[in-house]
């Protein structure tokens, strides 16, 4: 019967479904239509219903608003962009646009501003979409995601946040949002983290992203977040995210760890591009529990998955390029194929539950059981993409799905509130590189390229270029399939 009701309510919604005209040469008494739009936010959103789309005119719109019906698209006009703002030091005025209905989308605007956060995704909604907008400029946090699940984040700009307090002050922060996808993002001065999945978040995504200038880590899976924000059902060992991927990604010029996993359930670290990372805190890729306290106590990474990734540690870091952290792993712990580079010398690795410190790359194989790992320098261009004669082309394991795999992946429906912890895939199951172009199949019998994108294609231009939002990917090129 709710299947019923449901399908019968999105059908009714996409049915009635009006567009309303939003402009700053607008009239708040006009009918909202293209000919005659409203001249305000807060008057569209107070006219609209569900399923309606709201498209502004270019021009500079007042924020602070609440979208509270389920299926509504804020837009900007096609061929123009539209600004959402608010300032971010006015409390009353704690986010700029935020979404506590399922299936809110915004496209193609400009979002700023917001004491707290640019956008917030609020505890309990299901769906949700960003979609070629910058979003920057915040008090805090640029994208909360508070318990919301299926939030969808695509070719976006994400940039300058905690400019009014930048102690905890994420890209993106996501606390117990499950499912999560952060596709072709640019992300960059960022005051803490630039991507994170926590407090329980289940199987969130992270991949193709160009995450540069942040203070802490570039994407931390995860954190540590209070207890009272875990899942105790889906979640009982009160990981910090389970079955979370980070693939794909180029991550340059990172105070700490390029990518950190603390407490994370079978994390899964791929073909990522990490150059500068580990500036002065952490290790290029760091591995380490966390003591939760009270009904947790300490929660271990278990059965982490680390493969084909470019790790360069400049000449100037004294941080390892990988680091296992004493009391951080229990369960398999699969490293290979990954490449490791110290500028003017040889990269150190610290395995701290045999308190070896200061480890040459052989010393790190023997003790953590490394296969396939090279070193030296990588041969980046000045793009961070492989040169034509880079030793780590053709030194990655081929990671494609085989065709079994590809046809026993589990289905994910649009919702499913509760089932939470949904049947996770056996196979890593993605062949793209951060360009988009397409890795050896199986059926090649091919072995990839080390890092982030695989030679022989169109690279992007990295860092994007000024006017595009999101790393440049083109909609046309790119499969919304998770």
């Amino acid at each position: 019967m709710r299947t019923i009701l449901l399908v019968a309510t999105l059908l009714a919604c996409g049915l009635n479904a009006a567009e309303l005209f939003v402009a700053t040469t607008g009239d708040d008494a006009a009918m909202g239509s293209k000919d005659a739009p409203l001249a305000s936010l807060t008057r569209a959103l107070a006219l609209a219903k569900a399923g309606d789309t709201i498209t502004l005119r270019a021009g500079t719109y007042a924020g602070g608003q609440t979208i509270s019906l389920p299926d509504i698209t804020v837009q900007s006009f096609a061929g123009e962009t539209a600004t959402v703002k608010v300032p971010n030091d006015v409390e009353r005025q704690g986010n700029c646009l935020w979404a506590t209905a399922n299936d809110v989308a915004f496209k193609r605007l400009d979002i700023e501003g917001g004491f707290y956060y640019v956008l917030k995704f609020e505890l309990g909604v299901v769906g949700g979409l960003v979609e070629d907008c910058r979003v920057h400029g915040s008090g805090r946090d640029c994208i909360k995601i508070a318990g919301a699940d299926r939030i969808t984040i695509r070719r976006c700009e994400i940039y300058d946040s905690g400019l009014r307090d930048s102690s905890n002050a994420e890209g993106i922060d996501n606390v117990n949002g499950d499912y999560m996808l952060v596709q072709d993002c640019y992300i960059h001065d960022i005051a803490t983290c630039g991507v994170y999945p926590k407090g329980g978040s289940i199987g969130s995504i992270i991949e193709r992203c160009f995450i540069t200038r942040c203070n802490a880590a570039g994407i931390s899976m995860a954190q540590s977040s209070g207890l009272q924000f875990y899942d105790k059902q889906a979640n009982p060992e009160f990981y910090s995210c389970r079955d979370c991927i980070a693939r794909n990604n180029i991550i340059v010029d990172i105070k700490g760890s390029g990518i950190d996993l603390e407490a994370a359930l079978r994390p899964k670290v791929y073909n990522n591009t990490l150059v500068n990372v580990a500036q002065t805190m952490r290790a290029g890729i760091r591995i380490c529990g966390n003591n939760k306290g009270g009904d947790a106590g300490l929660v271990k990474v278990k059965d982490a998955d680390i493969r084909n990734n470019i790790i360069v540690i400049s000449a100037e870091s004294r941080r390892p390029a990988i680091a296992m952290h004493k009391d951080s792993h229990e369960g398999t712990l699969t490293l290979s194929n990954n490449h490791y580079h110290k500028v003017g010398g040889k990269p150190l690795f610290w395995w701290e539950p045999d308190n070896a410190y200061n480890l040459d790359l052989d010393g790190w194989q023997k003790a953590s059981g490394e296969k396939e790992a090279t070193q030296g320098d990588p041969g980046l261009d000045e793009t961070w993409h492989l040169k034509k004669d880079s030793p780590c082309i053709g030194k990655a394991a081929n990671l494609a799905p085989t065709e079994k795999e590809a046809k026993d992946k589990p289905a994910t429906g649009k919702r499913n509130p509760e089932a939470k912890a949904e049947a996770r895939p056996t196979a890593p199951e993605f062949a793209e590189d951060y360009d988009g172009n397409q890795r050896p199949g199986q059926k090649d019998r091919k072995p990839w390229d080390q890092g982030a994108d695989q030679t022989g294609a169109d690279p992007l231009p990295t860092p994007p270029r000024k006017e595009t939002p999101g790393t440049g990917a083109r909609a046309d090129q790119r499969s919304a399939k998770r």
